[in-house]
């Protein structure tokens, strides 16, 4: 009679919900008295009993399915407010710059030297496109969970020009040394999401690179999965840093890492939605190695759908 009872607290116990588990047994233990004292009262346990005690078990385990869905949410809650302080805080960098520059130009425009005038708006430049490229994150983002990735053989060769492409103005600008390898290994993945990977790999080797910049970028076949990498010439990161990057939104607000904000959070995200990984190798004054993985054949079932 009470199988269905031991079936419900292991399956909850499995699943480690402590909460669940407890009122599992607690209506096990009810359902338990209620056949004892009927059993030995010489009662038959009657059809209505039956049914009694399967309508508490389908209780019970509707309970524990909401409250699995109520937890889920909650979670969905924090990830959305953290989210929010990330996007405000990266934001908020670019804005001032553009706002303060433009009024101190405005202002002082009669009295300054064209080549303090160029710098001024070359430094509002700077702050556009910083804030063109948040708004490209955010809409990748978006597409990231709203779209199911649809696995393809990846032309790795081509979606590393497209980064390049976009970050030319950068690598003119820096003088960056980008160094390539002769043959890519083949990989599986979603073409524009693997470019975005690139891209913001490229551009933390910029930004933090030495002077000038030396990027590197390779890659090599596992007997599952190809890893590909981007080396730099910066100062490299401590172990502490290493650790906070690729933090999830809940984490950014109190661990960031300086200068990495979303880009590196989506980029796992990304990667790990296609079904690899990402890492980071570093040691201070020895640069940095930022790495990620991707399926080299496609799977069965694509990931991320």
């Amino acid at each position: 009679m009470l199988e269905n009872w031991d079936r419900a607290g292991a399956k909850v116990q499995t699943a480690g919900d402590a909460e669940s588990y407890d009122y599992a047994l607690a209506a096990r233990d009810l359902m338990a008295s209620v056949y004892a004292k009927t059993i030995l009262g010489g009662c038959p346990v009657s059809t209505g009993q039956h049914d009694l005690e399967r309508s508490m078990y389908e209780l019970c385990m509707a309970n524990q399915a909401l409250r699995g869905r109520l937890r889920e949410l909650e979670a969905s809650n924090e990830e959305l407010v953290a989210f929010a302080h990330t996007v405000a805080h990266d934001l908020k960098a670019p804005v001032c710059n553009l706002a303060g520059y433009a009024d101190f130009a405005l202002n002082a425009c009669d009295s300054l030297s064209t080549e303090d005038l160029r710098e001024h708006l070359d430094t509002i430049r700077h702050s556009a496109l910083e804030l063109d490229e948040i708004i490209n994150e955010l809409l990748l983002l978006a597409e990231l969970d709203a779209r199911k990735a649809e696995p393809t053989q990846l032309d790795m060769s081509l979606l590393v020009s497209t980064a390049l492409h976009r970050l030319a103005y950068k690598i003119e600008e820096e003088k960056v040394r980008i160094i390539l390898p002769e043959k890519w290994p083949s990989a599986v993945g979603y073409g524009p999401w693997v470019a975005e990977v690139w891209m913001n790999y490229i551009d933390n080797a910029i930004k933090y690179g030495g002077q000038p910049p030396r990027v590197e970028l390779g890659g090599e076949k596992g007997q599952r999965t190809c890893r590909f990498w981007v080396r730099d010439n910066g100062r490299g990161l401590s172990a502490d840093q290493q650790r906070r990057l690729f933090a999830p939104f809940t984490q950014l607000i109190q661990a960031r890492s300086k200068g990495h904000g979303l880009g590196l959070s989506i980029v796992r995200h990304i990667v790990e939605k296609l079904g690899g990984e990402v890492g980071v190798e570093s040691e201070l004054g020895q640069g940095s190695v930022f790495s990620f993985t991707l399926p080299a054949r496609a799977a069965s079932h694509p990931p991320g759908t």
